[in-house]
C-alpha cells in the first residue's frame, strides 16, 4: 500500500481513549473512540501505574526500563489493533505524522510515549507528544479565525469537577504569542439544583476581566437544561459558545497536520508550560577563535531539548555554561566542577557533554571523560549536575 499521508491524534488520558485522523487527499477528518473490533479500549490500569511512577519515581534504572518496556508494549499492541479497526493497516506506510496527548507530560510519560512510537514503527520526526493545554491551542487555532480573534475560553467538565482555561494573545509581539492561563476550578454540589448558581458564579468570575471571541465547553456533565442562567451569561456580549467533544484528540491531530503537512500557524508562538525559557551555550575555541557555541535554544518543549557534543578541555577541570533568558540578553554563568579528573597537559582531555531536561526548569548535565586517544586513555569517570532555571 502506498503512503496515504494521514495525520493522527490520540488522546490517551480519557476514560475512553479517542483517535482522530485526517486524510490529506480527501480533506476528511474522522474521530472515534478507540476500539479493537467492536470492543472499547481502556488504558485505565496502565495510566494509574504511570501516575504511581510519577508520584514514586524509582532510582533503579533496570526496574524503570522494565516497567517502560512492559507498558509501552501493551499500549503499542492496542494502538496497532485499534488503528486497523479504523482502516489504518500499516502505520509505517500510511501515517505521515502522529501526536499523542495526555493531561500533563512528565518524565515517565515522555519515556513511555517514545517507546510506544518505536514499537509502532514511527521514527523521530513523525511522532510527537503534547499536553492537553497545547492540544486545545491547536484545536482552537485550526478553527475559523473569527473564533480566536480575541481571547478564547474553555470549560472542562469531568464528572462534577469543572476547570477553566483561557488562551490569551499578545498581538504586539512578532511572532504573536499565545499563552494558556489556567483559571479557577470548582466542584459541583451533590444537589443538582445548585449547579446553575455555582457555574454562573464561576463563569462570571472567569470571563469578566477580558474580551472573549468564543467559549468552548466539553464534558457530559454540562447540560443546558440545568444551566439556563449560566448559558445566557456565556452568550453575553455576542460571544460564540460551543459544546464540543474530542477536543484533545482533534487538537492532537491538528498539531500533527501543522508539524508535517502545513505551517499555517508560523506567525504564532505558543507559550505553554512545557517550554524551556533559557538559552544554554558555552564559549569554545574553534580554529583559533573564541566563539559562542549554542547547546539549547529557548522556546522548545523540555522533552525535545537535548544536545550532545564533544569538546577539548582548556584550563581548569571545570565546565562553564552561559545561560540567558528567552526575552533578555543578560547572561549568567553556571560552573560544573570535574573532581578527580586525571592530571594531563592542557588540551589533552576530551569530554562528551550531554544535556537533557526532566521538567521545564530542571536541566540535567552529564560529562564523560573520553581521554585523548592512546596517549591518555579514558578514565571512565562521569559527572552529573542539575541546573535549575533562574527564577
Amino acid at each position: 500500500m502506498g503512503v496515504r499521508n494521514l495525520t493522527v491524534g490520540i488522546d490517551l488520558g480519557r476514560e475512553q481513549p479517542q483517535l482522530c485522523y485526517y486524510e490529506a487527499s480527501s480533506d476528511k477528518t474522522i474521530t472515534a473512540p478507540m476500539k479493537i473490533g467492536n470492543e472499547n479500549v481502556s488504558f485505565g490500569e496502565i495510566l494509574e501505574e504511570i501516575e504511581l511512577m510519577n508520584s514514586n519515581p524509582t532510582s533503579d534504572l533496570t526496574v524503570a526500563e522494565e516497567q517502560n518496556r512492559r507498558l509501552s508494549g501493551e499500549i503499542a499492541d492496542v494502538l496497532l489493533r485499534s488503528m486497523k479497526t479504523l482502516g489504518i493497516k500499516e502505520p509505517k506506510e500510511e501515517v505521515a505524522g502522529i501526536v499523542i496527548t495526555v493531561p500533563k507530560l512528565t518524565k515517565p510519560y515522555v519515556s513511555l510515549i517514545r517507546s510506544v512510537y518505536e514499537r509502532v514503527g514511527i521514527e523521530h520526526g513523525r511522532g510527537y507528544l503534547q499536553d492537553y493545554n497545547e492540544s486545545f491551542y491547536y484545536h482552537t487555532f485550526y478553527q475559523k479565525k473569527e473564533l480566536w480573534s480575541r481571547n478564547v475560553g474553555f470549560f472542562l467538565f469531568e464528572d462534577r469537577s469543572v476547570s477553566f482555561l483561557s488562551l490569551e494573545m499578545n498581538q504586539q509581539t512578532r511572532p504573536i504569542t499565545v499563552k494558556p492561563v489556567e483559571g479557577m476550578e470548582i466542584t459541583l454540589a451533590n444537589e443538582k439544583m445548585l449547579w446553575d448558581d455555582q457555574f454562573y458564579k464561576m463563569v462570571n468570575a472567569s470571563l469578566r476581566q477580558n474580551i472573549y471571541s468564543s467559549i468552548f465547553l466539553m464534558g457530559d456533565t454540562f447540560d443546558k437544561n440545568w444551566a439556563a442562567r449560566s448559558t445566557a451569561l456565556l452568550c453575553k456580549g455576542r460571544r460564540k459558545v460551543f459544546v464540543v467533544d474530542n477536543v484533545f484528540a482533534r487538537g492532537a491531530c491538528c498539531a500533527a497536520r501543522e508539524k508535517v503537512l502545513k505551517k499555517q500557524l508560523s506567525d504564532y508562538l505558543y507559550l505553554g508550560g512545557d517550554l524551556v525559557r533559557e538559552n544554554i551555550g558555552m564559549q569554545m575555541v574553534v580554529q583559533g577563535t573564541e566563539v559562542y557555541y549554542p547547546l539549547i535554544s529557548a522556546g522548545v518543549n523540555w522533552y525535545e531539548a537535548e544536545k550532545t557534543c564533544e569538546c577539548i578541555l582548556v584550563g581548569e577541570p571545570e565546565l562553564r555554561f552561559l545561560v540567558s533568558g528567552m526575552n533578555d540578553r543578560r547572561q549568567r554563568s553556571f560552573r560544573m566542577e570535574l573532581p578527580q579528573l586525571p592530571e594531563r597537559p592542557d588540551k589533552t582531555t576530551r569530554l562528551r557533554v550531554s544535556i537533557s531536561y526532566e521538567s521545564p526548569n530542571r536541566c540535567l548535565i552529564e560529562a564523560e571523560d573520553l581521554g585523548f586517544g592512546d596517549i591518555y586513555p579514558a578514565s571512565g569517570l562521569v559527572w552529573r549536575e542539575v541546573m535549575e532555571e533562574d527564577k
